[in-house]
């Protein structure tokens, strides 16, 4: 917690420093109530952002934050990249912490939707983030790992140097070296292995303690304690419009054939719509989900879920936007006058989903969602006259597992 609040507190120090749009909702605006404006507001997959901050910095936001977790993991914070399970258990963990400190970043209690409530303006509000920071933290993570076995060790293996071995854990190790820092370490700190100036070359690595390690059990093997589900692609047909996207599940056991599940999903009404409109579907539910884990490579399932569906459709006026495009200094972005000519018509309310599915195991932590059919039903208002109240969604996706190995 010590790390995390000091790595929030330096990314809102730069927003606010950075900023000027932040900083003057921050000191001006009504902290909460725009809070809960800008969660209101949020829909569609881009966030306005530019290509190398979504996905270049968020993705190293993701992998400073898994790293700030395997420091504090005493079970594998030893482990080295390989093909040993606990290396993949140990990143998957950090993954999801990941995603809970990204989502906290963008939509949580200290976050950018309280602290200059960004997300309730134009352009801002899509769920990029929530989706790039944890899973390319992932591979940034992996990445470093790889360069840190494979080059950084060679190095300090073959060289006495201590400022050639500080700089090479530093120089490749980024990520990491940051998180050291959040940790209140040196950047060139390593769990695995003694600091440059004691590293002998050629020594072996650290291990964990023995009895940290726990054989699971015959019943703890099949049935997984956690599992996330990323579903894509996804496909909805409602209020005569097709939606495609996808969508994110996790599930925590709560007896061998029931668990609790937790899904948001989106899709984009993309082509469907008339020349000038767009549009999007956001859903978010929770419920109770009947699955069979066995021997067999199959796994059936069946849920039951309740919560929300937000529809939003989109009409931009093209000869205001001529009229705004026209008049603007060159170089001007036009984001900052989207309301001008962006008419937005949305509807919330209750929702709620009933479905089926199988999945088919090729490893005990890795799983294909082959099928899974769903039927939606919302209580939204008309939207532009059209009802989205009823409809089916058929996704499929890959299963990640754990605990059972």
């Amino acid at each position: 917690m010590g790390a995390s609040l000091r790595y929030l507190a330096i990314m809102h120090m730069f927003r606010l420093s950075t900023e000027q749009a932040t900083k003057n909702a921050f000191l001006h605006e009504p902290m909460w109530g725009g809070y809960l404006k800008a969660l209101g507001a949020m829909h569609g997959w881009s966030d306005g952002d530019g290509y190398y901050e979504n996905y270049l910095g968020h993705p190293i936001q993701g992998a400073v934050s898994g790293y700030i977790w395997i420091h504090n993991d005493p079970r594998y914070r030893h482990v080295e990249f390989g093909k040993d399970p606990d290396y993949w258990k140990s990143r998957l963990r950090a993954y999801a912490f990941a995603w809970a400190f990204s989502a906290q970043f963008e939509v949580g209690l200290l976050s950018e939707a309280s602290i200059g409530n960004i997300q309730r303006y134009c352009c801002q509000y899509g769920f990029v983030d929530h989706v790039i920071t944890p899973n390319g933290g992932m591979a940034w993570m992996v990445g470093e790992d790889i360069l840190d076995k494979y080059v950084v060790r060679r190095v300090e293996d073959r060289t006495q140097n201590l400022g050639l071995r500080i700089a090479a854990r530093v120089a490749l190790n980024p990520a990491e070296s940051f998180a050291n820092l959040m940790n209140m370490e040196y950047p060139w700190h390593r769990e695995n292995r003694d600091a440059p100036s004691r590293y002998v070359s050629g020594s072996g690595l650290y291990t964990r303690r023995e009895e940290l390690r726990k054989t699971p059990s015959p019943e703890d093997q099949l049935v997984p304690s956690f599992e996330f589900t990323a579903t894509l692609p996804s496909i909805m047909k409602e209020g005569g419009l097709s939606c495609i996207g996808g969508g994110a599940t996790t599930g925590f056991r709560v007896a061998n054939e029931l668990q609790w599940t937790v899904e948001v999903s989106g899709c984009t009404f993309g082509s469907n719509m008339p020349p000038n409109w767009s549009g999007d579907s956001l859903t978010f539910t929770t419920g109770p989900e009947w699955i069979r884990h066995s021997e067999s490579r199959w796994t059936p399932h069946s849920h039951f879920r309740f919560g929300g569906q937000k529809v939003t459709l989109l009409h931009s006026d093209p000869q205001k936007r001529s009229q705004i495009e026209n008049s603007l200094p060159p170089n001007t972005k036009l984001n900052q006058y989207y309301t001008l000519f962006t008419q937005t018509y949305e509807s919330t309310a209750m929702s709620l989903s009933v479905g089926a599915g199988v999945d088919y195991r090729l490893h005990p932590g890795f799983a294909l969602r082959l099928v899974n059919l769903d039927y939606v039903h919302s209580w939204l208002s008309p939207v532009v006259g059209r009802d989205f109240n009823g409809g089916v969604r058929l996704t499929s996706g890959v299963v990640l597992r754990i605990g059972t190995w």
